[in-house]
């Protein structure tokens, strides 16, 4: 999976406890890949309706534009900023 990962170096630097987790996750990610892969693939040649993706779950009214004053109020004694970098 990862250029580093040669069987001699896991060999000479890793437990086989490490090896074998190291191993199981290999295995869990070629599978969701697989997994991604076939629901792809039913979708494009057999016309698989697709599960609905989540929505991303916003607080508050949707509003995400910061609130400075509030910010500043709360946590400005203790905001580090270089010289001259007040904005």
């Amino acid at each position: 999976m990862y250029s580093w990962a040669t069987p001699e170096y896991m060999l000479d630097h890793m437990s086989f406890t490490q090896i074998m987790m190291y191993y199981d996750y290999g295995m869990e990610h070629e599978e969701n890949k697989s997994n991604i892969l076939v629901g792809r693939i039913g979708v494009g040649l057999f016309g698989a309706k697709e599960q609905p993706k989540k929505e991303r779950r916003v607080r508050g009214d949707g509003n995400q534009t910061p609130d400075r004053a509030a910010f500043r109020e709360k946590y400005g004694p203790r905001i580090k900023r270089p010289e001259g970098g007040e904005s």
